[in-house]
């Protein structure tokens, strides 16, 4: 028997990755050769190469094709990658090590096997598929090797600012010396946002989370809303929120929006939000129907106190493309198809807190495919919100790291927090309360889905017979104020949820302020 190895045509193995890398070993070479070593392209060529190795293992296993060489890496492969996304970059090594070691074997195994001229020396078929996969497999892995080495020693000679760019650790400096600076206006996470302290375009003093340091459109001018309707979406009229959100993305410093009255908005498009914003609902009712809200490839944005219903066949916000420091705080939303809060495909440093959130099937996703490894640099804070009787992704994490902290749960229809392709969800002092479903997490006794997520409780509260399975298959996962400097979040007693989140969650009007502010 003969295989043609030499002209054969490329299997839908190798066909997956082989550009993505490509383009990755060209932009990292240039990266090293003109500016030094860039930590983040390197990161981003290891994630890519282990993901290419990773879906390629699945593609033979869906076709048949795994045999003992390629079994021991089903589980070697997602545990790098969870040592590498935990910035654990020594054990990444040392098993990316054993990995190269492990694809050598299996290679020079196929290799041996095929005499000269292409002819099988051992008389038993190699398929196709599978001397491709120990081939590119072993050329990733090595290049993810040697560069997960070089993210090591950039690591040794930068440890004062390592993972944390220059402009945040200024942004998490100026929010410290705020907040010191008005000591009674401490940054509790609910009730500073309606302090006197707080008001106007100080009201950035009370972020939190991934989103600290944020700070809209504080740097910009006020832009008083006047107008309810949203006739004219080519050429708003002055005074309608969309003329607002045009004006803020071309002010300087961008605009802080706030409205003379209380009013219904009902969208004709989607709503595009400008970098450098504020909405601030604080003070009136405001409720937008009709269409989203879209951030994309923008920065520094706050939402606040703003009612979003009735969407259609869409989410009610969704934030993309890269979007980055965005805090979405005392929102309501329901009535939305695709999903109540949607950060996706790159965007980070968001924070999503004390909303009211209640949806018939899904509710907040966070990375929308096992294919966008771009959002493992995603960092989201999910705080004291109150998820009513939704299906499911309460949130759904992908890739990034989610701390789910101080959040009310009640009756979930399928699960409550979820998560795949290598997510870190920490879950902290939640209260869960089931109606239907007793278990939080998407599992069940015959899980056989994706095991890469690290899904971790600490001191959740479990009530009515309510269950959590953690998914800890490739290793523990630490809080975020151990992963990440400056990072700060008021977390309280689960005793203290149910009533907090209850009487401040959503928008605050009128006496439910009041309510808020004194607890009942």
């Amino acid at each position: 028997m003969e295989i043609m190895m030499c002209r054969r045509a490329p299997s839908r193995v190798v066909v997956m990755g082989v550009f993505m890398i490509m383009m990755m070993g060209y932009f990292l070479c240039e990266a090293i050769k003109i500016d030094g070593v860039d930590e983040n392209v390197l990161r981003d060529g290891v994630v890519a190469n282990l993901h290419v190795i990773e879906r390629e293992l699945k593609v033979l296993r869906e076709e048949g094709l795994v045999d003992d060489h390629a079994k021991r890496f089903d589980h070697l492969v997602p545990l790098i990658i969870h040592d590498f996304l935990s910035s654990n970059f020594e054990e990444a090594e040392r098993n990316l090590g054993s990995l190269v070691h492990g694809l050598q074997s299996m290679f020079s195994s196929c290799t041996t096997n095929i005499g000269f001229n292409n002819s099988l020396s051992s008389g038993h078929y190699i398929p196709e598929a599978v001397i491709d996969f120990s081939m590119h497999a072993l050329e990733n892995a090595k290049r993810a090797h040697t560069w997960t080495e070089q993210l090591i020693q950039y690591k040794l000679l930068n440890k004062t600012s390592f993972g944390i760019p220059l402009h945040d650790q200024q942004l998490y400096y100026n929010h410290s010396l705020k907040r010191n600076k008005r000591p009674n206006c401490y940054a509790d996470g609910t009730k500073c946002q309606y302090k006197p302290c707080a008001r106007g375009n100080k009201l950035p003093i009370c972020a939190i989370g991934f989103a600290a340091g944020v700070t809209g459109g504080a740097r910009g001018s006020y832009y008083v809303v006047t107008r309810s309707d949203d006739d004219n979406v080519k050429n708003p009229i002055e005074g309608t929120l969309r003329h607002a959100l045009d004006f803020a993305g071309k002010n300087k410093g961008g605009a802080w929006i706030t409205f003379k009255y209380s009013m219904t908005i009902h969208l004709k498009e989607k709503l595009w939000i400008a970098s450098h914003t504020t909405i601030d609902g604080r003070g009136v009712k405001v409720t937008i129907t009709g269409k989203e809200l879209v951030l994309a490839r923008v920065e520094n944005v706050i939402l606040h106190n703003l009612e979003v219903l009735s969407i259609g066949d869409s989410d009610a916000i969704h934030v993309f493309d890269g979007s980055k420091r965005v805090w979405i705080d005392h929102l309501t939303s329901r009535d939305a198809v695709l999903g109540l809060v949607t950060v996706v495909q790159g965007s980070t440093d968001v924070t999503i807190s004390n909303c009211y959130l209640s949806n018939h099937n899904f509710n907040m996703l966070l990375g929308a495919s096992d294919q966008d490894s771009i959002d493992r640099v995603m960092r989201v804070t999910v705080f004291r919100n109150w998820f009513e009787s939704s299906q499911q992704r309460m949130p759904h994490c992908r890739w990034g790291y989610c701390h789910v902290a101080n959040n009310y749960y009640r009756d979930w229809r399928y699960y409550a927090i979820g998560g795949r392709a290598h997510a870190k969800i920490f879950s902290e002092r939640n209260v869960f309360e089931p109606v239907q479903k007793q278990e939080v997490t998407p599992w069940h006794s015959h899980f056989t889905s994706d095991l890469t997520p690290t899904i971790k409780s600490s001191k959740d509260l479990l009530l009515n017979g309510a269950t959590f399975h953690q998914f800890l298959v490739y290793g523990p996962l630490s809080s975020p104020q151990t992963l990440f400097r400056h990072y700060n979040l008021p977390v309280v007693s689960t005793k203290k949820v149910v009533v907090l989140v209850t009487k401040c969650a959503g928008v605050l009007f009128g006496d439910k302020v009041r309510h808020c502010r004194l607890g009942r």
